[in-house]
């Protein structure tokens, strides 16, 4: 028999458990062994005089305890019950809780994917916008900024929901566990892995500090995703930067130094580069191709 410690509720229960087995066990365990009852008178007196007093006495002894065998048996019985009962109601109540707790879990977590809100879409990109515009940049320039920056969101948004709609259900603007998802792909089929997208737009460049940092902030949001809906999930981080500031050979080996990145898995965490006008004139089936997600 095993106690239970990890509850004082469980360690009641499991007392009465094992009262009442000893109730049960004991007297089958003294009844189950002869004792020497079964010798003969003659057997014993041809024992040895100290042989015939260790028997005598042991067969006392077992006459004594066999009077009180049935007392101990019906009082460990009741108590061991009255333990299970107490441990019982007292662990109903605790577990009340517990299933309460378990069920507000998961409807949060019914509730972690969600769209987001107007102000926390114009947050998300205020801050986005903050860590990329110059200090002397103004008002006005700020403001065309932002409108470029919504206008290649939409534009990401449109063109995958046009080329994945059919097995995934892609979504804009959405919350998971405090973090904002730019595009998520979910997929429709049980073999579809998600996919968390999240878009940038550049237009002076960028440099490995931020390009891994944009990186890492995504692994955080596929961490979090797949601990609240317990799916793994693959990343996208899709890079769109002004022509002017595009360079192939600059970009392409700051790609290859991410992918040393210990946390990076190939083929499930994509980063893509592309320049403004590729993103307009690419066609369908060239982004489908450029992206590489199973679709």
């Amino acid at each position: 028999m095993k106690f239970e410690f990890g509850d004082l509720y469980k360690f009641i229960v499991s007392l009465g458990v094992v009262l009442i087995t000893l109730s049960v066990t004991t007297p089958w365990l003294f009844l189950r062994e002869p004792f020497d009852l079964f010798k003969t008178h003659a057997e014993i007196q041809a024992l040895t005089p100290v042989a015939q007093d260790i028997i005598q006495k042991r067969q006392s002894l077992i006459s004594f305890i066999f009077t009180f065998i049935p007392w101990f048996s019906s009082i460990a019985a009741i108590v061991g019950m009255i333990f299970i009962y107490m441990g019982l109601k007292k662990w109903q109540v605790n577990q009340s809780h517990l299933d309460k707790q378990t069920m507000i879990e998961s409807k949060l977590k019914e509730n972690a994917l969600r769209e987001s809100t107007q102000d926390e879409i114009e947050e998300k990109q205020s801050k986005e916008i903050e860590g990329l515009v110059q200090f002397n940049t103004s008002p006005n320039q700020q403001a065309s900024f932002r409108r470029a920056y919504s206008q290649i969101e939409t534009c990401v948004f449109n063109r995958l929901n046009k080329i994945y709609s059919n097995k995934y259900k892609v979504s804009h603007n959405m919350m998971i566990a405090g973090f904002e998802l730019d595009i998520f792909l979910e997929g429709k089929s049980l073999l579809a892995k998600d996919y968390i997208i999240e878009v940038k737009y550049i237009r002076k460049g960028f440099n490995f500090g931020w390009l891994n940092e944009a990186f890492l902030r995504n692994l955080h949001a596929q961490n979090a995703y797949s601990k609240i809906t317990n799916k793994a999930a693959n990343t996208l981080l899709l890079i769109v930067i002004s022509d002017e500031a595009f360079n192939e050979d600059k970009y392409s080996k700051l790609l290859t130094r991410l992918q040393e990145n210990e946390l990076y898995r190939k083929g499930k965490d994509i980063v893509k580069i592309l320049a403004e006008n590729e993103l307009k004139n690419i066609t369908d089936i060239e982004l489908q191709e450029k992206l590489s997600i199973n679709g």
